[in-house]
């Protein structure tokens, strides 16, 4: 699998919204919420290109721009996944899982991850697991058709086992 990853520009900003809509599409047909990335658009990525605090990449798989992914820094250490998107015609090719973990690899920093998804879909949960998240238990309802699951992906941690030396007599 050719993939890679590049820093989203304004001259990009068309292409990607394009190829969001086209991802969330279907998802916005079940589930209707006002919030949905399918309604969302040029103004909002023009806005997350200018914070300080999003990482946004375009992602290319075999040398095609097919989708995009942003985090957002929410304090030190602390990632949000805020959107993960890949053209329908490239989605269940493995491209979500890896592109995940090559970001995560560029974010020195982390510590830990969040996001969220539509709890109903399965695809999702697999790929996100698969890619080291696990699922909080938290939920958010959003309206009666939609319910998010939110994981988080704990990093850069090792258990370490502090034994309390005794004086010696």
């Amino acid at each position: 699998m050719n993939l890679y990853i590049e820093k989203a520009k304004t001259e990009d900003i068309n292409e990607l919204d394009n190829i969001q809509k086209a991802a969330f599409k279907r998802l916005y047909a079940i589930y209707k919420d006002e919030k949905s990335p399918y309604l969302k658009g040029v103004d909002e990525m023009i806005k997350w290109l200018n914070l300080d605090k999003i990482l946004y990449w375009k992602i290319y798989y075999n040398g095609h721009l097919c989708g995009g992914i942003a985090y957002y820094k929410k304090s030190e250490g602390e990632y949000y996944l805020a959107r993960l998107y890949i053209h329908p015609q490239y989605q269940s090719k493995g491209i979500a899982k890896q592109v995940i973990l090559l970001c995560e690899r560029k974010i020195l920093d982390a510590k830990r991850y969040t996001l969220d998804f539509p709890i109903d879909q399965i695809a999702n949960r697999k790929c996100y697991e698969s890619a080291g998240y696990i699922d909080t238990g938290m939920r958010e309802v959003i309206n009666s058709k939609l319910t998010l699951a939110i994981y988080e992906k704990v990093v850069g941690y090792t258990n370490y086992l502090y034994v309390r030396q005794m004086p010696k007599k």
